[in-house]
């Protein structure tokens, strides 16, 4: 086998392996993609459906407005209808900021800076979301029985033995969720930086 040949199937072979190392990048890149988009899909779902189900309420109430009657349950009414509202649109971008993340198309740096910038937003809206979902639960009790049942809280019982039992409650979900959550995220970080350790 004289030199020239040497060099061309050389030259051959480089190119091959070349080509196999583009390849199998571009495939744990795709994969990578797929397994993130998996993982934050766990949340996308959930904020979903609680962003349909916020809306329906607001849309609820805008449209049984006049059966509220009373200025304190009217108050309560638009109260309840803004913060589901508010609700749904913070939830919706910061699930869309974490799930816009695009792995292939960027390089890793600005995929993690992206991811990271989303995270932060993603735990602000959740802590917000307590405490908006804690005054909203204030506002929607009465309007939704005088809506539902014809009943006036505020006049018929005791309204704040309804708060004494759900509140706990309340703290125990959302806790329990924010966790949930927080898991999740935490995966999905580690899928990228596996990436970038790789």
């Amino acid at each position: 086998m004289e030199l020239e040949e040497m060099k061309t199937i050389w030259g051959e072979m480089s190119a091959e392996i070349e080509k196999q190392k583009k390849l199998t990048d571009s495939l744990i890149i795709k994969m990578t993609q797929v397994n993130y988009r998996s993982k934050i899909g766990k949340i996308i779902v959930p904020e979903i459906i609680g962003s349909l189900v916020c809306v329906a309420t607001a849309l609820f109430i805008f449209i049984n407005f006049q059966q509220l009657g009373i200025w304190y349950l009217q108050v309560c009414g638009v109260a309840s209808a803004v913060i589901s509202l508010l609700l749904a649109l913070l939830s919706l971008r910061a699930v869309n900021k974490l799930s816009s993340i695009n792995i292939s198309n960027n390089n890793l740096k600005q995929a993690l800076s992206d991811y990271s910038k989303g995270k932060i937003q993603f735990v602000f809206v959740q802590k917000l979301t307590f405490y908006l979902g804690a005054v909203l639960m204030l506002t929607i009790l009465p309007v939704m029985c005088k809506l539902i049942d014809g009943v006036d809280l505020f006049k018929v019982t005791r309204l704040w033995m309804w708060y004494v039992v759900a509140f706990p409650f309340f703290r125990w979900f959302t806790t329990w969720v924010f966790k949930r959550y927080k898991k999740t995220i935490q995966g999905a970080e580690n899928i990228l930086k596996e990436l970038a350790e790789a």
